[in-house]
């Protein structure tokens, strides 16, 4: 009577499959299918494992997955056949598990490097090629008051240089500005411009209107 092995072998053969085709679809040892194929379950894993080994093999050939299993269990005596732990068991076919080494932190590292100063040259040529970023957080546009002096205040590129209404004013570390000025009208147009180190401007316009 032929083992399963030998079915399992000579249906591999004649449909042409080679072990490592069938080790990449099952996702079994190599090694292990030629142990499973020449009946050598000394050097295979607990029957329960062997079993589903050949229900996977047997499923992919296109077998009756019942009757190879029976014809194992007719043929497979757990006392003449030991079985044993391999490595390769132990550590079975896994393409998908990353491992940590030390060249992958390298690359890591050297890969965090190169994007971080890909982007510090980005902001850098976006400051002296493009127009700097300007928001005039308050006076809101149309705001009305009764107060003659009002507080225009907003943030900027740090590098850029701000002037309201043609006059520069200070600006922060952290490209904040802040400064108090003076309504002269009932109705005042304030011009917030900021200029970047290669000239380049942006300007915000507020209408104030003054109720007296």
């Amino acid at each position: 009577m032929r083992t399963v092995g030998q079915v399992l072998k000579e249906e591999r053969e004649r449909k042409f499959y080679t072990l490592d085709e069938i080790e990449k679809v099952t996702r079994i040892r190599k090694e292990l299918l030629e142990a499973l194929e020449k009946g050598e379950y000394q050097k295979l894993p607990p029957p329960t494992f062997i079993q589903g080994f050949i229900k996977n093999y047997g499923k992919f050939l296109g077998l009756n997955t019942e009757k190879l299993l029976a014809i194992f269990r007719r043929e497979f005596s757990e006392g003449k056949n030991p079985p044993r732990i391999m490595e390769s068991f132990a550590n079975p076919l896994d393409k998908k598990r990353f491992k940590i080494t030390p060249t992958r932190v390298l690359v890591s590292v050297v890969l965090a490097l190169i994007i971080t100063f890909f982007v510090y040259l980005w902001f850098q040529y976006r400051f002296l090629v493009g127009s700097p970023f300007l928001e005039v957080t308050q006076p809101v546009d149309q705001f009305s008051t009764i107060q003659e002096e009002i507080v225009i205040s907003g943030r900027t590129d740090p590098e850029a240089k701000v002037s309201i209404n043609n006059q520069e004013i200070q600006v922060d570390q952290n490209g904040k500005f802040s400064q108090q000025i003076k309504l002269a009208d009932n109705a005042s147009t304030i011009v917030i411009s900021a200029v970047s180190g290669s000239g380049k401007q942006t300007k915000i316009q507020r209408t104030v209107f003054l109720k007296r």
